[in-house]
Protein backbone atom coordinates (compact mmCIF):
# COMPACT_ATOMS: atom_id res chain seq x y z
CA UNK A 1 0.00 0.00 0.00
CA UNK A 2 0.77 3.62 0.11
CA UNK A 3 3.18 5.11 2.33
CA UNK A 4 5.30 7.95 2.93
CA UNK A 5 8.44 6.78 1.38
CA UNK A 6 6.06 6.36 -1.78
CA UNK A 7 5.56 10.01 -1.96
CA UNK A 8 9.38 11.16 -1.00
CA UNK A 9 10.67 9.20 -3.80
CA UNK A 10 8.11 10.63 -5.95
CA UNK A 11 9.54 14.15 -4.51
CA UNK A 12 13.19 13.22 -5.29
CA UNK A 13 12.49 11.78 -8.93
CA UNK A 14 10.28 15.68 -9.85
CA UNK A 15 13.13 17.35 -7.81
CA UNK A 16 14.56 19.90 -10.15
CA UNK A 17 11.91 19.69 -13.11
CA UNK A 18 10.31 22.63 -14.78
CA UNK A 19 7.85 20.61 -16.88
CA UNK A 20 6.47 17.46 -15.79
CA UNK A 21 4.00 14.68 -17.61
CA UNK A 22 1.87 12.23 -16.35
CA UNK A 23 0.90 9.58 -18.76
CA UNK A 24 -1.99 7.21 -17.99
CA UNK A 25 -1.27 3.86 -19.79
CA UNK A 26 -3.91 1.34 -20.24
CA UNK A 27 -6.89 -0.48 -21.69
CA UNK A 28 -10.42 0.52 -19.54
CA UNK A 29 -12.62 -2.74 -21.01
CA UNK A 30 -10.34 -4.57 -18.96
CA UNK A 31 -10.60 -4.03 -15.64
CA UNK A 32 -8.10 -3.41 -13.36
CA UNK A 33 -5.72 -2.43 -16.42
CA UNK A 34 -7.66 1.06 -16.43
CA UNK A 35 -6.04 1.92 -13.24
CA UNK A 36 -3.57 4.21 -15.22
CA UNK A 37 -6.69 5.95 -16.94
CA UNK A 38 -8.81 6.12 -14.22
CA UNK A 39 -6.20 8.59 -11.94
CA UNK A 40 -5.33 10.53 -15.03
CA UNK A 41 -8.96 11.42 -15.45
CA UNK A 42 -9.19 12.05 -11.83
CA UNK A 43 -6.21 13.91 -11.14
CA UNK A 44 -7.05 17.62 -10.58
CA UNK A 45 -4.02 19.22 -11.19
CA UNK A 46 -4.38 22.91 -13.65
CA UNK A 47 -0.57 24.22 -14.06
CA UNK A 48 0.79 24.94 -17.65
CA UNK A 49 4.39 23.30 -16.22
CA UNK A 50 2.59 19.72 -15.70
CA UNK A 51 0.53 17.92 -19.04
CA UNK A 52 -1.81 14.93 -18.17
CA UNK A 53 -2.13 12.66 -20.99
CA UNK A 54 -4.46 9.19 -21.31
CA UNK A 55 -2.16 7.58 -23.59
CA UNK A 56 -3.93 4.23 -23.99
CA UNK A 57 -2.57 1.26 -25.20
CA UNK A 58 -0.19 2.80 -27.31
CA UNK A 59 2.07 5.06 -25.53
CA UNK A 60 4.94 4.74 -27.19
CA UNK A 61 2.85 7.50 -29.99
CA UNK A 62 3.10 9.91 -27.91
CA UNK A 63 7.11 10.68 -27.24
CA UNK A 64 6.67 13.70 -30.20
CA UNK A 65 4.04 15.74 -28.05
CA UNK A 66 5.75 14.87 -25.12
CA UNK A 67 9.37 16.38 -26.58
CA UNK A 68 7.57 19.15 -27.65
CA UNK A 69 5.81 19.93 -24.69
CA UNK A 70 9.61 19.77 -23.01
CA UNK A 71 8.81 17.05 -20.12
CA UNK A 72 11.66 16.66 -18.03
CA UNK A 73 10.16 13.74 -15.99
CA UNK A 74 7.68 11.25 -17.51
CA UNK A 75 5.38 9.73 -14.55
CA UNK A 76 3.46 6.54 -16.35
CA UNK A 77 1.18 5.00 -14.13
CA UNK A 78 0.21 1.56 -15.33
CA UNK A 79 -1.14 -1.64 -13.69
CA UNK A 80 1.90 -3.89 -13.21
CA UNK A 81 2.16 -7.77 -12.76
CA UNK A 82 4.92 -7.86 -10.09
CA UNK A 83 3.58 -11.07 -8.33
CA UNK A 84 2.38 -9.51 -5.85
CA UNK A 85 -1.11 -8.70 -3.65
CA UNK A 86 -3.69 -6.83 -5.40
CA UNK A 87 -3.10 -3.00 -4.82
CA UNK A 88 0.57 -3.50 -4.43
CA UNK A 89 2.07 -0.43 -5.42
CA UNK A 90 5.92 0.69 -6.19
CA UNK A 91 7.52 3.34 -8.18
CA UNK A 92 9.60 1.65 -10.82
CA UNK A 93 12.85 3.26 -12.27
CA UNK A 94 13.43 1.69 -15.71
CA UNK A 95 16.81 -0.29 -14.44
CA UNK A 96 14.28 -2.04 -11.59
CA UNK A 97 11.74 -2.93 -14.63
CA UNK A 98 12.80 -5.60 -16.38
CA UNK A 99 10.91 -8.39 -13.69
CA UNK A 100 7.88 -6.73 -14.33
CA UNK A 101 5.25 -7.97 -16.72
CA UNK A 102 3.20 -5.90 -18.48
CA UNK A 103 1.37 -8.00 -21.26
CA UNK A 104 -1.33 -5.71 -22.31
CA UNK A 105 0.88 -2.94 -24.41
CA UNK A 106 2.69 -3.45 -27.25
CA UNK A 107 5.88 -2.47 -26.59
CA UNK A 108 7.99 -3.56 -23.27
CA UNK A 109 7.82 -0.71 -20.72
CA UNK A 110 11.28 -0.81 -20.54
CA UNK A 111 11.79 -0.61 -23.83
CA UNK A 112 9.30 2.64 -24.03
CA UNK A 113 11.09 4.33 -20.80
CA UNK A 114 14.42 4.38 -22.54
CA UNK A 115 12.52 5.48 -25.91
CA UNK A 116 10.65 8.72 -23.87
CA UNK A 117 13.96 9.53 -22.75
CA UNK A 118 15.50 9.28 -26.10
CA UNK A 119 12.94 11.07 -27.73
CA UNK A 120 12.02 13.83 -24.81
CA UNK A 121 16.18 14.18 -23.15
CA UNK A 122 13.67 13.61 -19.63
CA UNK A 123 13.69 11.10 -17.05
CA UNK A 124 10.87 8.16 -16.83
CA UNK A 125 8.97 6.35 -13.65
CA UNK A 126 6.37 4.12 -13.57
CA UNK A 127 3.71 4.11 -11.05
CA UNK A 128 2.91 0.12 -11.02
CA UNK A 129 -0.12 -1.00 -9.20
CA UNK A 130 -0.76 -5.05 -8.77
CA UNK A 131 -4.26 -5.34 -11.20
CA UNK A 132 -6.29 -8.37 -9.12
CA UNK A 133 -7.80 -8.83 -12.43
CA UNK A 134 -7.22 -8.07 -16.25
CA UNK A 135 -10.46 -9.96 -17.85
CA UNK A 136 -12.92 -7.91 -19.67
CA UNK A 137 -14.52 -5.90 -17.80
CA UNK A 138 -15.33 -2.63 -16.96
CA UNK A 139 -14.75 -0.92 -13.77
CA UNK A 140 -12.08 -1.64 -11.26
CA UNK A 141 -11.96 -4.21 -8.43
CA UNK A 142 -12.96 -3.41 -5.27
CA UNK A 143 -9.06 -3.72 -3.61
CA UNK A 144 -7.28 -1.57 -6.13
CA UNK A 145 -9.72 1.05 -6.68
CA UNK A 146 -9.17 1.67 -3.20
CA UNK A 147 -5.36 1.87 -3.76
CA UNK A 148 -5.57 4.01 -6.91
CA UNK A 149 -8.44 6.91 -4.89
CA UNK A 150 -4.90 6.92 -2.38
CA UNK A 151 -2.75 7.31 -5.47
CA UNK A 152 -4.70 9.86 -7.04
CA UNK A 153 -4.15 11.78 -3.30
CA UNK A 154 -0.72 11.25 -2.83
CA UNK A 155 0.33 12.23 -6.51
CA UNK A 156 -2.09 15.09 -6.41
CA UNK A 157 -0.85 16.16 -2.84
CA UNK A 158 3.05 15.89 -4.47
CA UNK A 159 2.59 17.43 -7.29
CA UNK A 160 0.78 20.99 -5.78
CA UNK A 161 3.34 20.97 -3.37
CA UNK A 162 6.23 21.39 -5.59
CA UNK A 163 4.30 23.40 -7.97
CA UNK A 164 4.06 25.97 -5.10
CA UNK A 165 8.17 25.74 -4.32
Amino acid sequence: MLNNSFEDELRTFITGANKIAILGIGNDLRSDDGLGLYIIEKLSIDDPRVMIENVGSVPEGFARPLAEFGAERVIMVDAADMGKSPGHTELITKDRIGGVNISTHSMPLSFLMMYLEQETGGQTILIGIQPKSIQFGEGLTPEVQEVVDKTIISLERVLKEYLRG
